[in-house]
């Protein structure tokens, strides 16, 4: 339906069932025992409000449980080879690494729950015990670029994400909405309302783009890879099943410039592929000062009304 052909129009490629479904298995397995997933992995109330800290709680390097497992199985498998060959060109490198967790709601206390409600990004760090740090936890993220994170970066990478299990509505699965890398990037919170029927946007660009855009929800099994553009608008809604969904995510940068599908997409975008500043979110400690979160009006609309 994506395919990797497509990429410089899309900006998004599913490459289906390309990892050994018995293989992610293992590796969830492996995870699975490295720590109680359940409320046990947040701080009191108390502890938080003593000493919050929004800055600096996210996976690092020598802080990052990717780094004690193999996950060759995924970045030599020969169709991601030939895929991220043709996306980046041959000397593409690993620019960093992570497992996500969806975080199920009925893990965190109500204080919590109603701390993070409406936020944009509920990345849910800055409430995790220090010690479990190595792994970033999300309860929703709403539609953004993956360039929010590298001010000043030219678009040079993009995201490629790994469903470890099977993954379905109720379990936070990915949104991505295809070709809206056109507009280059822009900052966060970005400019979305929704038209009246069906999965479709209206997504505009502070320069001055607009156009409409259908939205994918990425329902999958274990093993589905799907990767896009750093510009490409994607989210996820809050985890409502019991079970937390654990996802690999890769960011992975061209070092070879052009005749590259990355290369072709850039050029065609019209719109900055770098900003100074990405996100107007959070305050100087890094804590929100906007809520709101436009992929959660999608709820609203699954009857085809408007939101």
């Amino acid at each position: 339906m994506y395919p990797l052909n497509e990429f410089p129009t899309n900006g998004f490629v599913s490459l289906g069932r390309v990892a050994d479904p018995a293989a992610c298995g293992k590796l969830l397995a492996d995870i699975e025992r490295t720590r109680e997933f359940s409320p046990a992995l947040f701080l009191s109330e108390a502890d938080y409000r003593a000493n919050p800290q929004h800055k600096g709680v996210n996976p690092v390097p020598g802080r990052n449980l990717i780094e004690r497992f193999d996950t060759s199985f995924i970045e030599q498998a020969p169709a991601f080879v030939a895929a991220m060959t043709a996306a980046l060109g041959p000397g593409y490198r690993m620019l960093d690494k992570k497992f996500v967790v969806g975080v199920p709601e009925s893990w965190m206390p109500p204080w919590l729950v109603k701390e993070t409600h409406g936020l944009a990004v509920a990345n849910l760090g800055a409430y995790v015990r220090p010690e479990y740090r190595d792994i970033t936890y999300f309860h929703g993220i709403d539609f953004h670029q993956d360039i929010i994170d590298f001010k000043e970066r030219r678009a040079d990478f993009i995201t490629a994400y790994v469903y470890l299990a099977d993954t379905s509505e109720s379990t936070s699965p990915l949104y991505v909405v295809p070709r809206s890398h056109a507009f280059g990037a822009t900052t966060f919170p970005h400019r979305i309302t929704y038209t009246p029927h069906g999965r479709r946007m209206r997504y505009e660009a502070p320069h001055g783009g607009a156009d409409d855009f259908d939205y994918l929800m990425l329902t999958g099994p274990a093993g589905s890879i799907y990767f896009w553009h750093s510009c490409t608008l994607h989210g996820t809604k809050p985890h409502m099943a019991d079970q937390p969904r654990i996802s690999v995510r890769m960011l992975i940068e061209s070092r070879d410039g052009g005749a590259t599908l990355l290369d072709r997409a850039n050029r065609a975008i019209q719109g900055p592929l770098s900003l100074v500043e990405t996100r107007e979110d959070l305050d100087a400690a890094g804590r929100a000062r906007i809520r709101g979160n436009t992929i959660n009006v999608e709820d609203k609309r699954k009857d085809g009304s408007p939101a």
